[in-house]
């Protein structure tokens, strides 16, 4: 079984892919500040229990401005997930050309770390697998 069902909600599915050792996170729609939170504590605690150092963060689905949480995505939850072991973050560009902003925002706050934006779910999928 190469996909592990981790989670399902209204806005974020999560999925631990076993083959290639990396955690997807599915998001869609217009979020709220309090469900991209929620959803980055589940995505951290699933990385704990996974022992996983990858991230495919798909963002492709997302809707609207979040660039309020940019900071707080960088200096909190970042710094508290590479601590649980993530090193490889590749994030998948929403549609919407404010959630890309926002996404944009967030990855040129982290400090440390290896994230890295993609267009496309292969692209973002091969970097992942090529570490």
């Amino acid at each position: 079984m190469k996909h592990i069902k981790l989670l399902s909600t209204d806005f974020l599915k999560l999925e631990y892919n076993a083959v290639d050792d990396y955690i997807l996170a599915n998001w869609q729609g217009a979020l709220t500040n309090e469900a991209i939170m929620q959803g980055y504590e589940d995505i951290l605690f699933f990385l704990k229990k996974e022992y996983c150092h990858k991230l495919l963060d798909n963002h492709y689905e997302v809707q609207g401005l979040w660039a309020e949480l940019a900071e707080w995505c960088a200096y909190n939850w970042y710094p508290r997930a590479e601590a649980a072991g993530l090193v490889y973050h590749s994030v998948i560009y929403s549609q919407s050309h404010f959630s890309r902003l926002s996404t944009d925002q967030a990855i040129k706050l982290v400090q440390k770390g290896i994230v890295k934006g993609f267009d496309t779910f292969e692209d973002a999928e091969n970097w992942l697998k090529s570490f």
